[in-house]
């Protein structure tokens, strides 16, 4: 099932997708998770064209993103930091704040003098569907209720500024996600899924999602350990090799260019990026 929020612009509503046709769901009130969990049907007709994709959840708390995950994403990144480590043993963990994800097809708005050296990271959206702590590696895929694809933009200039990734990564409505949520049960194989990032319609970056370091049942247990997961969190899973700040000199994004992000199976994004002046930044 693929569930998703939609939106013309005034009204918005949780809607199911079907052979590309999206079809709300008849109670107003329920979620994108209560509707993959097969609460919120039946449906109704089929939304007009002028409904589109927008942010299909926000945690209730910050997105949990990994860092390094994919093994030549983390020899590049170690390069442009002058790490020696390059590999890391364990998960590196940070957030971004949930007032920086923006819809599937929404401009990317950063402000001028805010940030200049922005950067596009594909990644895997992991939706939790129920709280848990502690949770063994063996019992973690039932704590997922599905994916979706994020595209963990960063200002590398404001990361290097502050040393530290909060920032440079919770730019407002500058983390595209979606355009749904797939559950879990869709995406059976997932390490064979091509997870692709194009710029302009230049390929940047391609890796199969078996490539990455922790995988998604190992990521959650890690984490659960700690802190322990709510129903509605999301972890981004870390971006292929391919970046910005990778190419020498480093290829960031500039006014006007297309960034599609896609993951086979789960979805595509495709947003437009803005440098906008501080008027009209909300």
């Amino acid at each position: 099932m693929r569930v998703g929020r939609l939106s013309d612009g005034i009204d918005a509503c949780v809607a199911v997708e079907r052979d590309g046709a999206w079809y709300a769901v008849a109670r107003p009130e329920a979620s994108v998770l209560d509707v993959l969990e097969g609460d919120g049907r039946p449906l109704g007709e089929a939304l007009p064209e002028r409904y589109r994709p927008t942010v299909p959840l926000r945690p209730a708390r910050n997105v949990m993103c990994l860092g390094k995950n994919f093994r030549a994403h983390a020899t590049e990144f170690a390069a442009y930091a002058a790490e020696t480590e390059t590999v890391p043993e364990h998960p590196i963990v940070f957030t971004k704040a949930p007032e920086s994800l923006c819809g599937a097809e929404d401009a990317i708005e950063v402000r001028r003098g805010v940030a200049s050296s922005l950067d596009y990271e594909v990644e895997l959206g992991v939706v939790i569907g129920r709280d848990g702590a502690t949770i063994p590696v063996e019992e973690a895929q039932s704590h997922v209720a599905g994916y979706t694809v994020v595209n963990d933009v960063t200002a590398r200039d404001v990361q290097e500024r502050h040393r530290q990734w909060f920032l440079g990564k919770s730019l407002p409505h500058a983390t595209p996600i979606g355009p749904a949520v797939v559950s879990a049960d869709e995406i059976a194989d997932l390490d064979d899924r091509l997870i692709t990032c194009h710029v302009n319609g230049e390929l940047r970056q391609s890796a199969r999602l078996g490539d990455m370091i922790f995988g998604v049942a190992e990521t959650i247990a890690l984490i659960s350990e700690l802190v322990p997961l709510r129903r509605g969190d999301i972890i981004s899973m870390g971006t292929p090799s391919g970046v910005g700040i990778g190419f020498a000199p480093p290829r960031f994004l500039a006014d006007g260019d297309a960034v599609t992000c896609e993951i086979e199976g789960v979805g595509s994004l495709r947003n437009i990026v803005r440098f906008v002046d501080s008027g009209r930044k909300t």
